[in-house]
């Protein structure tokens, strides 16, 4: 693994040709890092005459991506894809991305650009840029690229570094989360001198709501409970509060966002039912190593935030990882 972004540089522009079949996908369950990263880059590739597709699961929902999408070229796996060159980017996982690991596997030269944990099993490549102190893989490829991003012409360098700032605001929360700084701000502050408008940018990804997706909100949020002495927040949903809300697991938006801060709370967890007795678990906190407990489960993501799939009945998982979450608090003593 490496994280020097100038050899990133390096082997992005050595390994494209037009002559080459490209392929770019990101992690399950598309969010405005990957998927928006995935976009950028493809945007990019055009200006420099590079045909590439981005390979989705064939369940991906990407409405919410609409307003950036227009140009963008999908291709729906099916088991048959196999590139010259496939770039992975947001994740270093065969966990995350599922069945297309065949993709991987059938592919002549892979590289990967991530800043997460290397989680279980890890995904073989011919190259991999993983930096863990990365806001989100779009700033890395804005930093390997940000040259050549600028000598676009401004349609399409608009358009690559609206993506960019997207996959930015994603992974920040809008700039509250403990991974925000002032690297964040400067590279911000640079997509906007790029012509983008933030404003307009957090209206389309933040506040594009649907009536019935804030009503799931507010059923989500009914279920909160308080453990170990208040410090441990745990809420959960059902497949029959999404289908009565007309949603589905993909659409839904990230519910930890809406109580974090809350007063005294130093670790939220969300169990978002997807399939019966089967939950994808969330988890948040500004101090505790919840990436450590993700792991136990055989997930991952970053120390602050990170997540997993689990299976069982809801009581029991809240049961096991109560306990688990207790023992990592006590670890850090110095917060009791």
């Amino acid at each position: 693994m490496n994280n020097d972004t100038q050899q990133l540089k390096k082997v992005l522009l050595e390994s494209l040709h037009p002559d080459l079949s490209v392929g770019i996908m990101s992690h399950v369950e598309p969010d405005g890092d990957g998927f928006c990263a995935s976009v950028a880059l493809q945007r990019f590739l055009r200006e420099w005459e590079i045909e590439s597709e981005i390979l989705v699961d064939p369940d991906s929902k990407l409405e919410r991506f609409d307003t950036l999408m227009q140009d963008a070229k999908l291709q729906v796996f099916d088991g048959s894809q196999a590139y010259d060159l496939l770039i992975i980017l947001d994740c270093n996982s065969y966990s995350r991305i599922n069945a297309r690991a065949e993709a991987v596997k059938n592919s002549r030269k892979v590289i990967l650009v991530d800043h997460h944990v290397p989680e279980n099993e890890v995904i073989e490549t011919d190259y991999s840029f993983v930096d863990t102190n990365a806001v989100s893989a779009g700033a890395i490829l804005f930093d390997a690229l940000k040259d050549e991003i600028r000598a676009l012409s401004p349609k399409a360098r608009i358009a690559v570094a609206s993506c960019i700032y997207v996959s930015i605001l994603n992974d920040t929360n809008n700039f509250i989360n403990s991974n925000t700084n002032s690297r964040v701000f400067r590279l911000s502050a640079e997509l906007a001198d790029l012509g983008i408008s933030p404003a307009q940018i957090y209206k389309r990804f933040f506040l594009n709501h649907a009536a019935l997706e804030m009503r799931f909100v507010g059923e989500v949020l009914s279920t909160i409970e308080l453990h170990h002495g208040g410090r441990i927040l745990i809420m959960h949903s059902t497949l029959q509060m999404q289908r009565q809300n007309d949603l589905d697991a993909e659409s839904i938006m990230n519910i930890t966002r809406w109580v974090q801060g809350v007063r005294d709370i130093d670790i939220v967890a969300y169990f978002r039912e997807d399939k019966p007795g089967e939950y994808k678990l969330s988890l948040r906190s500004p101090w505790v190593d919840v990436n450590a407990v993700a792991a136990s489960y055989g997930g991952g993501g970053h120390k602050s935030a990170s997540g997993a799939t689990l299976q069982g009945s809801l009581e029991s998982l809240k049961t096991d990882l109560l306990n688990k979450l207790t023992t990592a608090m006590n670890k850090y003593p110095d917060h009791a």
